[in-house]
């Protein structure tokens, strides 16, 4: 069931008997902003651990087992050009437990607090966060945001990023930027969080046997006034090929990172995107792929070797550990893989046995709610709805030569090397 609660703010009530749990999810969405990436990411480390009901991580954790261990988290993501700000709830169904307390309620109320009722403090008529619960909070993320130089499989992939998007949001992790954490303030980061309050889009989802009259009732109290759609234009255009960006960084590390990002110039859900989901299998993204059993276990010349598609930023990334006295001739074989592929040789069988790995992880997919509802989140913001049966039909009408198509249309178009 999908209803409006007001312009801008969308429910979708999903009724099932196959979890014993009530999943909840609150997806703000907006444009994503450089800018903004770092505050909203401290943001949501506030509004997960207080309020002004539960000023303590303690006291939250304790409303959380009251209801009999409920689970509760924020985040923040970025999809294209979409930023998401998303609180998240689990809770036990109250129709299978002893008395049926009515924790469809509780959980509301606990959710309507989180969100709606933050630990703040007025000093001189300018409302923020409380000023302790901020610096401990702004510590933990610079101390985050600090480690990722000591994640090299981490910290390569950025730079990679870097290279190939420049100083843009999408080069960025969703936790944000370290250079941007000083100067956050709790007003301004409490500034930020009523924008989202009054201005982002808002996507509803509760999942579990609920009666959906109900959950709208509840849900009234949250007072989520109209506020304007945002555009569905999420996926970030691909300038056109012009050569390769390379760059060779060198530390002291023992196990070298190459990292290659190729154009793929494929949109989420259109004609040509389950032939990209099967050449990713194909190419890297399964371990029946090509780089893992030639790069890495024919060869040995990888730790690892594997591919993912971002359909939201149109590229591929390849992330391979080696030995860097090997970087050129692992490149070279990775791309002699993607010729193969580009050119048809590949075995039928193979291929098969890549539709069938993608089915059954989508099929059991299924048994997990958060990624239920997240499939529903993904399908009403790019208006490309996919169910499972979409999804098995999809990989299934794949043919050798659709997955050739899209080897010949991918183009590598950044390298990055981390090396001793």
């Amino acid at each position: 069931m999908k209803q409006d609660l007001a312009n801008g703010v969308h429910l979708t009530v999903l009724p099932t008997t196959q979890f014993k749990t009530v999943s909840v999810l609150v997806s703000f969405c907006s444009p994503v902003q450089l800018a903004t990436l770092t505050t909203r990411s401290l943001l949501a480390d506030l509004l997960e651990t207080s309020s002004a009901m539960y000023p303590t991580q303690t006291a939250l954790a304790a409303v959380l087992s009251n209801m009999y261990g409920a689970n509760f988290n924020t985040n923040v993501t970025k999809m294209g050009n979409l930023a998401q700000f998303q609180f998240a709830l689990t809770l036990a169904n109250g129709r299978y437990l002893e008395g049926q307390p009515n924790l469809l309620a509780d959980g509301f109320h606990f959710l309507n607090e989180v969100m709606l009722n933050p630990l703040v403090s007025t000093q001189n008529g300018i409302t923020g966060f409380d000023q302790q619960t901020f610096d401990r909070q702004k510590e933990n993320l610079a101390i985050a945001l600090r480690a990722v130089s000591d994640d090299k499989m981490l910290y390569a992939r950025l730079q990679a990023q870097h290279l190939h998007f420049g100083d843009t949001a999408a080069a960025y992790p969703s936790a944000g930027r370290l250079a941007d954490v000083e100067s956050l303030t709790a007003q301004s980061v409490y500034n930020e969080y009523r924008r989202i309050l009054t201005e982002d889009e808002v996507f509803i989802y509760v999942m579990g046997d609920v009666d959906a009259d109900e959950v709208a009732t509840l849900l009234d109290s949250f007072d989520l006034t109209d506020r304007p759609s945002m555009s569905r234009q999420i996926t970030i255009p691909q300038e056109a090929p012009s050569g390769v960006t390379s760059k060779v960084e060198h530390q002291q590390i023992t196990q070298a990172k190459l990292d290659l990002i190729y154009r793929l110039p494929v949109h989420y859900g259109d004609n040509q995107y389950f032939a990209a989901q099967v050449f990713n299998g194909l190419f890297g993204g399964t371990p029946l792929s090509l780089l893992f059993t030639n790069v890495r276990e024919k060869k040995s010349l990888a730790y690892y070797a594997n591919s993912g598609i971002n359909f939201f930023n149109q590229t591929l990334l390849v992330q391979a550990g080696i030995d860097g006295e090997q970087a050129v001739t692992v490149q070279q074989i990775i791309g002699e893989q993607l010729a193969d592929l580009a050119a048809g040789k590949f075995s039928v069988d193979r291929m098969s046995q890549v539709k069938e790995t993608l089915i059954n992880q989508r099929e059991a997919a299924q048994d997990a709610p958060r990624l239920v509802v997240g499939s529903e989140l993904l399908g009403d913001l790019t208006a490309r709805p996919m169910n499972v049966s979409d999804w098995v039909d999809g990989i299934n009408a794949v043919t050798a030569q659709d997955v050739a198509v899209i080897a010949q249309q991918t183009s590598l178009a950044t390298s990055y090397l981390l090396s001793k």
